[in-house]
């Protein structure tokens, strides 16, 4: 994808073309190329935030219809095309003071993953930490909070209890100035603009779930709590207005009080069985440390011991995996590492290959969710992340 800056160039360009323009074929052609560049800008406006943002749209509104008439008067007309011309350089400087100024230096463009930030690589292609496609960014924009812009707030219906279905509603708004947090201010992930990643305090009993709109910034959701105690909702969203994602956390309790405070220490775990089928995780190192990346393969064996290859599309893939670090506050949110499903229909297995890190050591549940014949699995695991320290020295 090019720099704010390329597209920039491309536009002075076409306003020194436009001088001397002989027939509307010509003119319809150089219009809507200049229409598709102010839609590429507009995609790219993740670096004006604010009133900038309000003048940016303004003005790029004022400029197409500007396009417009010049399109269908100007040529025959050299006066009308002066005039129109004026116009349009005027609109766009006012519009190229909305950018820093940095912004319209040609620059190459870099990418990161939306998930790991830190990541930062010169060319496209695929994270390889979880798998996710990079995204282009700008080592000029301004840094937003590192904190999420929207915070969350979730409504039970009735008290939750235990191995009963609860409705709920979440609340999203923008810290700012408390803006009701709508869909369209959201981008897409994975099929979902709202992913609802739901976990009690023993980091046992995992939920997924996609609530839908209800209301001015609000959205309704169900799941049935299968333990007693606290449950930590994860919201896991994209805001259109920083192009990158971040979680939103909230907490609801059940009527029941918790069985434990924390999961405790609990062994390493890579196998699990659900249904009879059955799960095995393998990593290309015995021994797993903190901040380093591995590659992982999850094996699943149908009931009748042979591979499993009826896995089903679940969010646009094969499966997805979700971490809770000990902490309680750490999520890792990790995806397969193949290619995009054709369609819904799609099936696939008996692997999945995914990359794997986590930021700290300690403990990490990992939860894999697949499909099979219509039905949602979430396999558990436990993984034992050690201390960078204990890495022997090359």
């Amino acid at each position: 994808m090019e720099t704010v800056a390329q597209v920039a160039r491309r536009i002075d360009a076409r306003l020194r073309q436009m001088e001397n323009i002989a027939t509307n074929n010509t003119a319809i052609t150089i219009a809507k190329s200049f229409l598709t560049d102010l839609d590429l800008l507009k995609r790219q406006s993740v670096m004006v935030v604010g009133e900038r943002e309000k003048r940016l749209e303004g003005e790029s509104h004022h400029l197409r219809g500007s396009i417009a008439t010049w399109s269908t008067s100007a040529v025959g007309d050299a006066t009308r095309r002066r005039v129109l011309l004026a116009e349009m350089r005027e609109t766009w400087a006012k519009m190229e003071l909305q950018w820093p100024s940095e912004a319209l230096e040609i620059l190459p463009p870099l990418w990161s993953c939306p998930m790991h930030p830190e990541l930062i690589v010169p060319s496209a292609g695929t994270c390889p930490v979880c798998g996710m496609p990079l995204d282009p960014i700008y080592v000029t924009q301004p840094q937003l909070s590192p904190d999420p812009i929207i915070r969350a707030a979730t409504f039970p219906k009735t008290p939750l209890e235990v191995g009963r279905k609860a409705d709920l509603r979440l609340r999203l708004v923008f810290n700012k100035d408390g803006r009701p947090v709508r869909l369209s201010d959201l981008e897409e992930q994975h099929t979902r603009k709202i992913h609802l990643l739901i976990i009690d305090t023993s980091e046992t009993d995992y939920h997924h779930e996609h609530p839908e709109p209800a209301g001015e910034g609000g959205y309704s959701f169900s799941f049935t709590p299968a333990r007693p105690g606290v449950y930590r909702i994860w919201a896991d969203l994209k805001p259109v207005l920083t192009h990158a994602q971040q979680y939103s956390v909230t907490d609801i309790a059940t009527t029941a009080m918790p069985l434990a405070d924390s999961p405790g220490d609990e062994p390493e775990t890579r196998h699990a069985e659900i249904d009879g089928y059955k799960f095995n995780l393998a990593f290309d190192r015995p021994v797993i440390h903190e901040k380093e990346t591995v590659a992982g393969i999850l094996h699943v064996t149908a009931p009748d011991g042979r591979p499993c290859k009826r896995l089903e599309v679940v969010m646009g893939a094969f499966g997805h995996f979700v971490g809770f670090r000990e902490d309680f506050s750490t999520v890792l949110h990790v995806h397969p590492v193949q290619p995009t499903p054709i369609t819904a229909e799609s099936m696939g297995g008996p692997d999945l290959p995914f990359y794997f890190r986590s930021s700290g050591a300690g403990t990490v549940r990992l939860f894999t969710q697949v499909k099979i014949e219509g039905k949602d699995l979430f396999p558990r695991f436990v993984i034992k992340i050690g201390p960078l320290r204990d890495v022997a020295a090359p």
